[in-house]
């Protein structure tokens, strides 16, 4: 382990289209029935497609639907990066939205990079250029934010988006290289226990603290033991900590952590349980915890017992949206149940449902998938439905998702 403080394709077209006969209307594929109810509910859209999206001029000329791409790495597109498909919008921004909701955020840097200075993209140019612009400040990459906010100036004539300042950008100690960042990557074992220590000893001279989890590539029961007691110790003495990459972190807990299995160490159960309270995810924490009932037989830890929980704070802008806003943030991955849940209270509330995106930093794939679900039930039930305040990225995925379908969708500012 190291431990570094440093201090589509084009449409083509069917035989009776080139005969010029107007093509049968295509039959809209339906989305699963039991998502975003209360019972236990099935969140495998592995074979679901996207309903098309009506075009009143061209009947039946709907995009090819979308698969189970966002289970595994996006391939490339055999299509010219700028060529247009039939519904006017440039594969690339397809093609980067998926790759950008599967966590590939470098890969979809990669293809939206190229094809912003190779490719013609016609009237589809700002909206890869805006996306662009997301995944920087995503990615944290303020000097080529700046680099490409002077060309887009240039070549749109118009204002480019502003760098959205965080608590990290802020505090130069918590940055990239600052003396409250500290980076785990590689394997979280007993070897890092000397790595560890420096973190406490750090933290105790510091307000707060960024631990950087992105690059971690595996853990064990005896790294987890000496993180989960740094956590705590620097917690207890009043220090923020404030962790990024911590969906890799997530993952490979959960990953170890299969409810049944009695054979994986305690301690990684209650590192996950401590991370979630960290979050301030109580939905997966309390679904984590009766999983560790089940399988350990004993009671788990409470959601109130530990160091109260410091949330991270918001990469993104403040939220305008009005206090009758179903307010969500971070990253949302997993079709939670309680995400539909939430929605599903929500509408039961209010007449419009709007929800605001300003803080969300990543949707994934199936995530999306059950929004759709969810929001075209309230929809055929009569609710008016707005999503503000999404980024470009997430804009893009929810019309590939065909979720503009059923929601009006108010981009960012």
């Amino acid at each position: 382990m190291v431990f570094s403080i440093f201090g589509r394709k084009k449409s083509t077209p069917k035989p009776d289209e080139k005969a010029g006969k107007a093509p049968a209307p295509a039959k809209p594929a339906s989305a699963p029935t039991n998502v975003g109810r209360g019972d236990h509910t099935s969140l495998d859209f592995t074979t679901y497609s996207p309903p098309p999206r009506p075009d009143p001029s061209s009947a039946g000329a709907a995009r090819a639907p979308i698969s189970a791409r966002a289970s595994k790495p996006v391939e490339n597109v055999t299509a010219s990066p700028g060529a247009v498909a039939a519904d006017g919008v440039a594969p690339v921004i397809e093609e980067a939205a998926i790759l950008f909701a599967n966590g590939q955020a470098q890969e979809a840097l990669t293809t939206l990079s190229r094809a912003a200075r190779e490719a013609d993209l016609g009237p589809s140019a700002l909206e890869v250029w805006l996306m662009l612009f997301d995944l920087y400040q995503h990615l944290r990459m303020r000097a080529e934010f700046d680099a490409l906010a002077l060309e887009f100036a240039v070549k749109f004539e118009r204002s480019p988006p502003a760098w959205i300042e965080s608590e990290r950008d802020a505090d130069p100690a918590l940055s990239t290289g600052g003396i409250g960042y500290f980076a785990v990557s590689g394997a979280l074992s007993g070897a890092s226990a000397a790595g560890i220590e420096k973190l406490r000893g750090a933290a105790v001279k510091q307000r707060s603290v960024r631990i950087d989890f992105g690059k971690l590539q595996g853990l064990d029961s005896p790294g987890c033991r000496l993180l989960r007691e740094a956590l705590l110790s620097i917690r207890a003495a009043g220090t923020n900590v404030m962790l990024t990459g911590e969906s890799q972190l997530l993952r490979l807990l959960e990953e170890a952590c299969r409810p049944g299995c009695a054979d994986t160490d305690g301690v990684l159960w209650a590192l996950l349980l401590d991370v979630y309270r960290m979050l301030g995810d109580k939905d997966k924490f309390e679904e984590t915890a009766v999983n560790y009932a089940v399988t350990f037989e004993m009671s788990p830890p409470s959601w109130e017992t530990e160091v109260r929980a410091e949330k991270r704070a918001p990469e993104d802008e403040p939220s305008e949206i009005s206090e009758q806003a179903l307010v969500l943030s971070g990253e949302i991955t997993g079709a939670e149940a309680g995400l539909a849940k939430r929605l599903q209270d929500w509408a039961a509330v209010y007449k419009m449902v709007v929800i605001d995106m300003s803080q969300v930093r990543r949707v994934d794939f199936v995530s999306a998938g059950l929004m759709l679900n969810v929001l075209s039930k309230l929809r055929q039930a009569g609710m008016t439905i707005q999503i503000r305040g999404a980024n470009a990225l997430i804009g893009a995925l929810f019309r590939v998702m065909r979720i503009d379908g059923v929601a009006r969708i108010i981009p960012r500012k």
